[in-house]
């Protein structure tokens, strides 16, 4: 029974049905969320064979949410939605309108509760980050101008899905209510309390939190880091859960208190492989939901329902960019670029069936739907010239939305003689603005998310992953590069791109940063052109000055 599974047992057996399937997935160029919800399918209870504890982890999955929003908040800031054009603002809140107006038009025609059809339009409202990302970095697009408009879209949809996460269950809850006065109250209620929490939590975090967690900094020890940042994770979701709003918005807003410090990027390389390995049980959590027996019978359910998912979230986002004239290429490109369901609505959907909005049949159905909606997601960016040829053709349309000169899609393809910079910490940066300056154009490899974020609204080419990865590298254009300079702080990361980059270009010069001089001569071996050692290079600049100064021979 599955009640008698060991946690360990049941647990180890969870993360290694999902690393099976997130692996096939990744081979088969999909998102590992498919294979993640694969691998709860396959150790549900509606499938033979092993049967995990769903309770068990489910409980451990609830974490993962909690890490999931804690390091969004971190990664999110309040300075981000200022920078961002008026077109990712006002565009991804119209999207966001729409697709709620869309769902909830669904769902009365269908017959549904107006709840039902309301959780449905919001489970539908943001869009994958991360099958975004893969897919703009197989093409090598995410330097382009549709590129740069969706991820920037997706940081606001992403606090949208978080206020329909912690609004919508209350307001549900409190539909029922005798009158509308009652309603009003109860909703003018959740909304001060939730505002007197938000503020006081940023008021006094913004004051205390960053002292705290300096003064851990200050003791050099990585796993006293990790746990204090742990605590304020679940320490805020826990007062959030008491004061009787989500445990979301708690772990959200302690991440916000931190993204503006000079920890901000430290917190989340800490935390990312907490909130990936519990994200990951979340993710096998939903699976195990899933009755195929029931998807096996319904498959044209299932596939009329992505189908219609995928043309509400199309014609959301086309019409709330279109005002804008950002051109009819770009505006294509975008639009069929969000049609994958995103993860954090995953949270939304099951709050809706935990409270009893959605039907077991129903969430079955829209879990399978958006499982198909992330498959074609690739193909949809495939045929997008096409379909924009299509609408060219539109009386009316393709004259107004036509591409101006300098609008469509500035693609990384473009890109010839320029400088890849892999890693944009103090000293990628001053390189990075030095080579630029001196009239360069750069390409920027980093695997904070965050920081790509920032360089695509600003501007910049940016791309986001690992330098020893193939698809990474390829979407940096290196074989058109003139130069290729490694700022990485570890040695073993270095060696492993520059091997790496030597497998795709084996001329381009390579200026690697060398950590100490026991590994000049390793680096030089993996292929690097020009080594240089931080402190050799610092003495070598002080014995110089120090020659200068006493005015000794050389």
């Amino acid at each position: 029974m599955p009640a008698d599974i060991p946690l360990v047992l049941n647990i180890a057996i969870a993360l290694a049905a999902a690393a099976l399937g997130g692996f096939i997935s990744s081979r088969l160029r999909q998102s590992p969320i498919v294979g993640y919800l694969l691998a709860g399918i396959a150790i549900g209870p509606f499938t033979p064979g092993f049967i995990g504890n769903i309770a068990q982890i489910a409980a451990l999955a609830d974490v993962g949410v909690i890490f999931l929003m804690f390091a969004l908040g971190v990664a999110f800031s309040l300075r981000d939605l200022a920078t961002l054009r008026m077109l990712a603002t006002l565009g991804s809140i119209v999207q966001v309108l729409v697709t709620l107006a869309g769902g909830l038009l669904f769902g009365v025609l269908a017959g549904w509760q107006w709840q039902a059809g309301l959780f449905l339009g919001a489970v539908l409202a943001a869009s994958s980050s991360m099958v975004i990302l893969k897919t703009l970095l197989d093409r090598g697009e995410i330097a382009s101008g549709h590129g740069r408009l969706l991820l920037s879209m997706s940081i606001v949809q992403d606090i949208c899905v978080v206020l329909l996460a912690v609004l919508m269950p209350q307001l549900i809850r409190i539909g029922g209510m005798a009158t509308t006065a009652d309603l009003a109250l109860q909703m003018a209620l959740l909304l001060l309390k939730a505002a007197g929490f938000i503020g006081f939590s940023l008021v006094i975090g913004l004051r205390v939190v960053p002292r705290v967690m300096s003064l851990v900094a200050q003791l050099h020890s990585s796993e006293l880091f990790i746990v204090t940042a742990a605590v304020l994770a679940l320490g805020a979701a826990a007062v959030s859960t008491l004061l009787g709003l989500s445990a979301m918005l708690g772990a959200f807003i302690a991440g916000l208190v931190l993204s503006d410090t000079e920890y901000d990027h430290r917190v989340i390389a800490e935390v990312v492989p907490l909130r990936d390995l519990f994200a990951t049980l979340f993710f096998v959590s939903v699976g195990m939901l899933i009755d195929v027996r029931l998807l096996v019978h319904q498959w044209d359910t299932v596939l009329l329902v992505a189908t219609g998912a995928m043309a509400l979230k199309f014609l959301a986002t086309f019409v709330a960019i279109a005002p804008f004239r950002v051109g009819l290429l770009t505006t294509t490109y975008t639009s069929l670029g969000m049609i994958p369901v995103g993860e954090l609505n995953y949270v939304v959907a099951f709050a809706a069936l935990q409270a009893e909005v959605f039907s077991r049949d129903l969430y079955n159905v829209i879990l399978a739907a958006s499982l198909v909606t992330i498959v074609l997601t690739p193909m949809a960016f495939a045929i997008t010239p096409r379909v924009a040829a299509g609408l060219r053709r539109v009386p009316g349309l393709g004259g107004w939305l036509s591409d101006a000169p300098g609008q469509g899609t500035r693609s990384g393809a473009a890109l010839r003689a320029h400088a890849v910079v892999v890693g944009y910490g103090r000293v990628g940066q001053h390189l990075a603005e030095g080579l630029g300056q001196a009239g360069m154009p750069v390409v920027v490899v980093e695997s904070n998310l965050a920081i790509v974020r920032e360089l695509t609204t600003a501007g910049a080419h940016a791309v986001y992953g690992d330098a020893t990865s193939t698809t990474v590298m390829g979407a940096a254009r290196i074989q058109d590069a003139r130069l290729v300079v490694l700022t990485l702080p570890t040695f073993s990361a270095t060696r492993a791109a520059i091997q790496a980059i030597r497998r795709q270009n084996r001329t381009v010069p390579i200026i690697a940063r060398g950590q100490d001089a026991h590994n000049e001569d390793a680096l030089r071996a993996a292929g690097a052109d020009v080594v240089v050692v931080p402190e050799l290079a610092g003495s070598a600049t002080l014995l110089d000055h120090a020659v200068d100064v006493a005015d000794l021979p050389r």
